[in-house]
């Protein structure tokens, strides 16, 4: 079974993400993570036809060449992290990119890469580490630049400079423009408002044009044109333009003639939350994910009449997925809830399903929990249903009600659910080790995300402010169905939180008395005092519909901090230090700690000055998992938990 010890012992996954694309018509490129074998990233090849798999070497992002001779990718870390080629063999590797100080830690955010139509060059942009946490650091962010590499002679030629964060770099096909995303967030710019624009960069003569341009943080546009170039996929928020809760996919004219005008964004979905779209090879189609609950699934959406087909419907949150050239296919890799990887082939309508390769993430002889994708209905006020998972005690028998462990995943309004548990933030393996030791663990989802909808933004977090409530009203509906289902035990609850997680088990401890304990990791406690601390930030001020000094109820309305007077639920504090990129700058958080133990309340405030918002070292996370282990045992009853250690 799944111990601490154990989930020690495994390697940090950082921030890498599982990549998956076609070399050709019959074979994929992937990235595998570290397994309790193997410590590093590798490419792999994989023959869809034979299943036979090849290890290419050491790396990440694999990016295949659009000729299929080349793949691109990612290998070293901190300083030495470069961009690499190598044949499709993994023969004569070499490195392409000697970027001063490495190209960072997030794909997308600090350095991206593409390789040009005629696979003759590598496009790459990139931005230095900042400390972009300190809002009062007295420099401006360094430039993002984009340079072409060329992959002959490795000869690298810079093209453009920009005060602003690039993501979503890629060629138009016409191969002398490239498509990108230029992002600057307030206030790191000297300004009191965000703004994202959608252009393209003429690589010949430094010309850009604009195809899209928003006052607002719509960071997850993801441009992509059209195979014929006509049109650029762009996935925004079209009910809420300052902010993206919930991605809708839209169509931009590319019209290269007409280079003075911003055209319209024409646009496609509503109400389903979406990202990553891919065109299929005739430009009539374009896959995208669905964020729904636990697990990510692939659509197609009909670029005439904007209609959703499902395509893939097993329990898996898909992270990576490709169309093969030809279009035939479709190829993706997915984590389910056992933190097994699966990667899948299928005919690019969802048909005839294979798989091709299964990466588990436990040892064979390991005995793991049932896990249950389960829904419940939402408070009367919420016209759907939500989603979670719950995953079973060890040995569990029907009729006995065992202590529960809610686990609230972070990230703020229009995050979802990612499978890595709130104190360690590595896999779900973290839920089996609880359920090893007797808890049924609740992963829920709640309205605030916009996957069951865009009325959770519209209403309760734009119009009433009040939408942290609003989601542990959600959680607590799911609470109660499982009660009522005869499997959790209603005195012996428990909550623990990450980040905006954290923020929410902060107002569950100040607002209800249901919970045996609650654990806080790296959150905050009230809205107004954590944003007096910035610059004035138009962004925030919409949200809240004004200033705190204007409309101050807005803000206090789910202020834990403002609340916690009566409170008795016994808390854990985990804090990381702000000047390495802890959220709670204001120190909130100590402030509801002084509140809490004031009256009385049983509560520890650990603070780790060498930690930032995710903690990384392994003392440290011994530390916070052994001490979470003692919190919860102590408060639930150790003596009543059926224990299988």
């Amino acid at each position: 079974m799944v111990t601490s010890e154990w989930l020690l012992s495994l390697p940090n996954l950082n921030f890498n993400c599982p990549v998956i694309k076609w070399l050709d018509n019959t074979r994929l490129v992937h990235a595998s993570p570290p397994t309790e074998n193997k410590r590093e990233w590798t490419i792999e090849l994989l023959d869809v036809h034979t299943n036979e798999s090849k290890v290419l070497g050491e790396g990440s992002y694999p990016s295949p060449s659009p000729d299929g001779r080349w793949i691109a990718f990612v290998r070293g870390e901190k300083e030495a992290k470069q961009l690499w080629i190598m044949d499709r063999n993994g023969m004569n590797p070499k490195q392409l990119s000697h970027v001063q100080g490495g190209l960072g830690e997030y794909i997308q955010f600090s350095f991206n890469f593409v390789w040009s139509p005629d696979s003759n060059q590598v496009a790459l942009s990139h931005q230095p580490s900042f400390l972009f946490w300190k809002t009062n650091n007295p420099l401006k962010p360094p430039q993002s630049t984009i340079s072409i590499l060329d992959i002959t002679t490795t000869h690298s030629q810079h093209i453009a400079s920009f005060d602003a964060t690039i993501r979503s770099l890629s060629w138009l096909p016409n191969g002398t423009e490239l498509l990108l995303m230029k992002e600057q967030v307030a206030p790191l710019y000297d300004e009191d408002d965000d703004h994202v624009w959608i252009q393209a960069l003429d690589t010949k003569d430094g010309h850009i044009r604009t195809l899209a341009k928003f006052e607002g943080l719509q960071h997850f546009l993801m441009p992509t044109a059209s195979p014929d170039g006509q049109q650029i996929a762009v996935m925004y928020d079209a009910d809420h333009l300052r902010w993206s809760f919930m991605s809708s996919l839209g169509l931009i004219s590319n019209d290269s003639a007409n280079k003075d005008t911003v055209p319209p964004i024409m646009r496609l979905t509503h109400d389903i939350k979406l990202y990553s779209p891919r065109w299929s090879p005739d430009s009539q189609r374009i896959y995208v994910r669905r964020d729904y609950g636990a697990y990510k699934q692939i659509y197609v959406i009909d670029t005439k009449t904007g209609s959703p087909t499902q395509i893939t419907h097993a329990p898996l949150n898909i992270e990576s997925y490709a169309l093969s050239p030809d279009g035939l296919q479709l190829a993706w890799i997915g984590q389910d809830a056992q933190d097994t990887r699966i990667i899948r082939v299928a005919s690019s309508d969802g048909h005839n399903v294979r798989d091709l390769d299964i990466i588990p993430g436990v040892p064979k002889d390991m005995a793991l929990s049932e896990v249950r994708e389960i829904d419940w209905q939402a408070p009367p006020d919420y016209p759907t249903r939500m989603r979670g998972l719950l995953y079973m005690p060890s040995n569990y028998q029907e009729g006995t009600q065992y202590p529960l462990i809610v686990d609230i995943h972070g990230g703020g309004e229009g995050a979802t659910i990612n499978l890595s548990g709130a104190i360690l933030m590595s896999s779900p393996l973290e839920w089996h080790m609880w359920a090893a030791k007797g808890y049924a663990v609740f992963i829920p989802e709640f309205r605030s995300s916009a996957s069951f909808g865009s009325l959770a933004i519209t209403r309760d977090e734009l119009q009433d402010h009040n939408i942290v409530n609003c989601d542990i009203r959600d959680i607590e509906a799911g609470i109660d169905a499982l009660i009522d289902q005869g499997i959790v035990d209603p005195q012996r609850l428990v909550a623990i939180g990450h980040s905006a997680g954290g923020r929410r088990v902060n107002w569950l401890t100040a607002t209800t008395h249901r919970f045996r304990a609650v654990i806080s990791k790296e959150g905050w406690a009230d809205e107004w005092i954590s944003f007096l601390g910035d610059p004035p930030l138009k962004r925030i001020h919409w949200i809240f519909g004004g200033t705190p000094w204007e409309v101050p109820q807005n803000y206090l309305k789910n202020s834990a901090l403002f609340h916690c007077s009566g409170a008795t639920t016994p808390t854990l504090f985990f804090k990381g230090n702000p000047e390495l990129g802890g959220v709670d700058s204001q120190n909130t958080v100590h402030m509801l700690y002084n509140g809490l133990k004031g009256q009385g309340v049983e509560t520890e405030y650990i603070e780790y000055p060498d930690e930032g918002h995710v903690f990384e070292k392994l003392e440290n996370l011994r530390d916070v998992l052994e001490k979470s282990i003692k919190w919860i045992d102590e408060y639930v009853g150790r003596d009543q938990i059926i224990n299988n250690e």
